[in-house]
């Protein structure tokens, strides 16, 4: 049913224990995507979308509502807080009031805590229900959710979650024309970090994209970068599904640090920042145990240089939260 067409530059099919996970990766595909879930099947649908998206893109979501009818549609402010126990309750209670069933779908737009949030949702709910994400920062693209997804309680981070993929995923690269230069250096933390665990190639080629230090960031080739990436991840998840062997930690390189520097700012160091951090840091030990070479962690610094993620941690740090944490 979900077939390529001239909008979609690549595909990747994820197979994980109990479903395949299908991701397209393309310009303007937003329509596409809209126009096939239109003659799909299912019963109903509850929309999660992020509210700056709601706001810029709104002929995304006039399209929704013309050709899906969803019974509900749920504006999200994509903010650490809203990724809780809380938020997840009155998101829950929407989607019972809207008579969603376990033949229904989840359509959610928008960034990382969007979708993890939307996603433990899914998830959990009817124990489990299809998703279709269509994540519209740098970040959700090149790390989007395959088979994990989380919330958060106080300042433990994904500390709840589900192993759980959504059943499509549409990697619209137009979404990130709207984006400041920020938000690519925070989503390229995690390009960076496949790269590095995984692939010497794709090393080599960020090497050669980022020498510019991001100056001409609108004149790259988004799709093969965001595909690159999720090749890496895709790969490392249907290896090791369930984070039992050891080959899924790769992809938590930087995190423990990363987590851990969020929560100590009380979530106001932002998630890339943090683990352009964490792998600072990291590095930093692996070379001192003798597990990394120098110029391996020269080059790594040099990509995290080039995408301009922090040095140093810019917050206050109180000791009873570190000895507690």
């Amino acid at each position: 049913m979900f077939l390529k067409n001239s909008k979609i530059s690549r595909h990747l099919k994820v197979l994980l224990p109990d479903r395949r996970q299908d991701i397209f990766i393309g310009e303007d595909s937003a329509s596409w995507i809209i126009e096939k879930l239109a003659s799909s099947g299912y019963s109903g649908f509850v929309v999660f979308c992020d509210h700056n998206i709601a706001n810029l893109y709104k002929n995304i979501l006039s399209e929704i509502k013309d050709k899906l009818e969803p019974a509900d549609i749920i504006l999200v402010k994509p903010t650490e807080a809203n990724k809780s126990i809380e938020f997840l309750n009155l998101c829950l209670e929407r989607c019972v009031k809207a008579n969603l069933n376990r033949n229904g779908c989840l359509i959610v737009i928008g960034g990382g805590v969007v979708g993890d949030l939307a996603g433990f949702l899914a998830s959990v709910y009817m124990r489990g229900i299809d998703m279709v994400f269509m994540p519209t920062t740098l970040m959700a693209q090149g790390d989007t959710i395959i088979n994990k997804v989380a919330i958060s309680y106080k300042l433990l981070k994904n500390v709840i979650g589900s192993f759980y993929s959504p059943v499509i995923t549409v990697c619209d690269t137009s979404f990130l024309k709207s984006l400041p230069k920020k938000e690519m250096s925070l989503g390229f933390s995690e390009i960076i970090k496949h790269a590095l665990v995984y692939s010497q190639t794709f090393t080599k080629s960020l090497s050669d994209i980022l020498s510019s230090s991001m100056s001409d960031w609108k004149t790259y080739d988004w799709n093969y970068i965001v595909y690159e990436s999720l090749k890496i991840k895709s790969r490392l998840v249907e290896k090791d599904p369930h984070d039992k062997l050891g080959t899924h930690k790769g992809l938590s390189y930087g995190h423990t640090l990363a987590n851990a520097l969020e929560g100590l700012s009380d979530f106001n160091f932002r998630h890339g920042d943090a683990v352009g951090l964490g792998m600072r840091i990291s590095g930093e030990i692996s070379k001192s145990l003798g597990f990394l070479k120098k110029e391996d962690l020269e080059l790594q610094n040099s990509l995290i240089n080039a995408v301009a993620l922090p040095l140093k941690f810019p917050h206050s740090v109180n000791p009873d939260q570190v000895s507690a944490t």
